[in-house]
């Protein structure tokens, strides 16, 4: 989906796409509706719209809370982490590219 340009590790952005609706959206519209980020947590300009670093702050924690949560994972019969999942997403991808297995790509199941 993403070109390699310079500077810019394509493979790890492709990556993302796969569960940027799963944790992403999820993500933002949590921080929004329990407040936390707001309207003055970001810093505006005609050009640009940063979050201020308290703010930036909050959110990576926020963001590291969330994907410790778990979900009970249908072939390996264990709750695994959102972040175990991109981990597993990642060596599948690995497989594939050893030509040990062909690549499924990730399904919510729940």
């Amino acid at each position: 989906m993403h070109t390699a340009l310079e500077r810019r590790f394509s493979l790890s952005l492709d990556i993302s796409e796969i569960f940027k609706p799963l944790l992403v959206d999820q993500i933002i519209f949590n921080f929004i509706n329990k407040g936390i980020v707001s309207e003055e947590d970001v810093e505006k300009n005609s050009n640009y719209c940063y979050l201020k670093p308290m703010s930036l702050r909050k959110v990576t924690q926020a963001f590291d809370e969330y994907l410790q949560k778990t979900v009970m994972h249908r072939q390996l019969h264990r709750k695994v982490s959102y972040r175990h999942l991109i981990r597993l997403e990642c060596y599948k991808l690995v497989k594939d590219l050893l030509a040990e297995q062909e690549y499924q790509p990730f399904k919510l199941w729940w």
